[in-house]
């Protein structure tokens, strides 16, 4: 709960500002106006004083950070883009057929002594 201050105004409120919100902002407002600890109409006052158009400065920085966010969610949609067309790939992947299609190679290559190997493997498994 906020907690209120008796203060002595130079210029004492009399005037009224009304904004017309939704009940959703009312409780948004409201909700962040007792987490500062404040009336809504001292948080409404004081996000008033504090407002400021943004400086030229300001302005060509945001223009530069919205252009790197940009830049960062063009690579990132492209990033996801390839990761789905691998999982795609991968999950595509015949594995029986991979391995048909390599022993077939391996076999038509002629510079392997099939036999010669194969008496090798088959003597080195009974030493």
């Amino acid at each position: 709960m906020y907690m209120h201050m008796a203060t002595q105004l130079s210029d004492p409120r009399s005037s009224r500002v009304v904004v017309l919100v939704s009940p959703a902002e009312k409780r948004r407002i409201a909700a962040n106006a007792e987490a500062a600890d404040m009336s809504v109409s001292d948080f409404m006052r004081t996000a008033a004083e504090r407002y400021s158009e943004p400086t030229p400065a300001e302005q060509a920085l945001m223009r530069d950070l919205l252009a790197q966010l940009e830049t960062a969610n063009a690579r990132t949609e492209t990033a996801m883009n390839e990761l789905e067309a691998a999982r795609a790939s991968a999950a595509a992947f015949d594995e029986e057929a991979y391995r048909a299609k390599v022993r077939e190679e391996l076999l038509a290559r002629t510079d392997i002594d099939w036999n010669a190997l194969s008496a090798m493997l088959a003597g080195g498994a009974r030493q």
